[in-house]
């Protein structure tokens, strides 16, 4: 359409965030989290995006993407990501560039949600009317008392009726580390994280150590890089 709202300016910054303490799942340990933030400008609406990524993402997105998006459409947004997948190409497709490009995909289809006066996802499209949230922490770094007190406070204090917690840097642990966050948050269901730290067999020798607490969802239990160790702890796990 040759009316189409153009993209006219493309903004990003990296702000570095340091956590309360240091915090830690089954396969990494941090004490600050950085984000970059995107804005994306057209006919007078900004859209926002982010990614967690490393600060050189923003400087990446300002020299060498920014450019490449100004004057397309907004409304286009398979043909603007054609042209960022096609910026990066001799620079690496994974990674930081994924990263960038992650984030300016976001910022533009929340500008052309906020151009068409729509909710995000009223123009996505929905299948349901409602999500259920759940509160997601527990840091294998935390000790018992820290971890009750605040899954505890998800259920109590915040409304879910889930709670998430981190698993896999000390297997001997979990198990009850997980007996002591049931004792707190009562019918709420517990979910567990791996974050990839286990082997296919190791996972699933975890998943039948902890069906006595009932938990009812457990993600990456080996990595995602992995597809058929995924599917064989899928195949192999206990019902439920």
């Amino acid at each position: 359409m040759r009316d189409d709202p153009m993209i006219r300016a493309v903004r990003a910054r990296a702000f570095t965030v340091p956590t309360d303490a240091p915090e830690s799942d089954g396969t990494y340990a941090w004490d600050k989290t950085t984000i970059v933030v995107v804005h994306v400008e057209a006919a007078g609406e900004t859209g926002l995006g982010y990614s967690y990524t490393d600060a050189s993402v923003a400087p990446l997105i300002e020299a060498t993407l920014a450019t490449r998006l100004s004057g397309l459409s907004v409304f286009d947004i398979p043909h603007a990501n054609a042209v960022l997948w096609g910026a990066v190409r001799n620079l690496g497709r994974s990674g930081l560039a994924t990263s960038a490009i992650s984030a300016l995909d976001t910022a533009l289809w929340d500008l052309k949600a906020r151009l068409l006066g729509l909710p995000l996802a009223t123009l996505f499209g929905r299948v349901r009317e409602r999500a259920e949230i759940y509160g997601s922490g527990g840091f294998t770094t935390y000790d018992d008392r820290q971890l009750r007190e605040q899954l505890e406070a998800f259920v109590a204090r915040d409304g879910c009726r889930a709670v998430k917690m981190k698993i896999g840097s000390e297997p001997e642990r979990d198990p009850a580390r997980m007996a002591a966050v049931k004792d707190v948050i009562g019918d709420a269901e517990l979910y567990i994280d791996a974050n990839g730290a286990f082997t296919p067999k190791r996972a699933l020798a975890m998943a039948r150590a902890v069906e006595p607490f009932g938990v009812a969802w457990f993600e990456e239990p080996v990595t995602s890089d992995d597809p058929d160790g995924m599917a064989f702890v899928r195949a192999a796990a206990p019902a439920g």
